[in-house]
C-alpha cells in the first residue's frame, strides 16, 4: 500500500504567516550565496584531507536526496528561499534548533531538486562544545588517534564528498557532495552568464561606434 506523506510543500513566500522567524535574520546567510561562491564551495580542493572509509551524509541523508525526502526525515524547515541571487534553480532549507545546550542553524542547500550541500553552524559555544563536537566526529568517521583536533580540518570519502569543520566567528561543519552533477550545471549557468554578458557588451561597443 502506497503511503501517503503527512504534510505539503508550501510555495515560496516571504511573508507567509507560516514562517515566524524573521527574515533579516537569514539575510546574512542567504546573501553569500552567489553562483560563483557555490561553484567554488563544490570545486575547491584541499590540503592533504583525511580519508574516511565511512560514507559522508549529514543526518544520514544520502546527497542528491530531493527536497521532500529531507522534509519526510527532518521536517518541516523553519525558513526556506530559492533562487538567490543570481544563482536559479537553488533552494535552502534552514533549521533552527539546539544541540549541545547551544544555539543552532542547519541548512539544507538544493540544485534542481539535488541536495548537494549542508552547514550546520553553532551560533554561540565554547570550547568544550568544539571539542565534543571535533570527537562525535572523530568517532563516527572513524579517524584514528593522531587525527588532532585543528581550527579547520578536513576529510572526504571514496565518493569525493567532503565534510569540514572550521572555527570561526561560528563554529562550522559543512558537507559537501563529490557528485559531478551539481558542477555541471552551475558551470552551464556560468557559460549562459558569460554569453549574456558578451552580447551586452558587443551591443554597447556597437552603440557607441553609431554615436562616435
Amino acid at each position: 500500500m502506497k503511503q501517503t506523506l503527512q504534510y505539503r510543500m508550501l510555495p515560496y513566500n516571504r511573508y507567509s504567516a507560516f514562517y515566524q522567524e524573521r527574515e533579516s535574520f537569514y539575510r546574512s546567510f542567504i546573501n553569500q550565496y552567489y553562483l560563483d561562491f557555490a561553484h567554488n564551495l563544490i570545486t575547491q580542493d584541499h590540503y592533504d584531507p583525511y580519508l574516511t572509509k565511512t560514507l559522508i551524509s549529514p543526518h544520514d541523508i544520502q546527497f542528491g536526496s530531493s527536497i521532500r525526502k529531507v522534509i519526510w526525515k527532518i521536517g518541516m524547515p523553519s525558513f526556506q528561499v530559492k533562487d538567490i541571487n543570481d544563482f536559479k534553480d537553488h533552494k535552502i532549507l534552514f533549521y533552527r534548533t539546539k544541540l549541545l545546550r547551544q544555539k543552532v542553524l542547519i541548512q539544507f542547500h538544493f540544485i534542481n531538486g539535488f541536495f548537494y550541500y549542508s552547514q550546520l553552524s553553532f551560533l554561540s559555544f565554547t570550547e568544550k562544545t568544539n571539542n565534543t563536537l571535533f570527537n562525535s566526529v572523530r568517532s563516527k568517521y572513524e579517524c584514528p588517534a593522531s587525527y588532532a583536533q585543528q581550527d579547520k580540518a578536513f576529510m572526504t570519502d571514496i565518493c569525493g564528498n567532503k565534510l569540514i569543520i572550521e572555527k570561526g566567528v561560528y563554529l562550522t561543519v559543512s558537507y559537501i557532495t563529490g557528485d559531478n552533477y551539481p558542477r555541471t550545471l552551475m558551470e552551464d549557468q556560468i557559460r549562459q552568464r558569460n554569453e549574456l554578458f558578451s552580447k551586452a557588451d558587443n551591443y554597447e561597443i556597437d552603440r557607441l561606434s553609431k554615436i562616435l
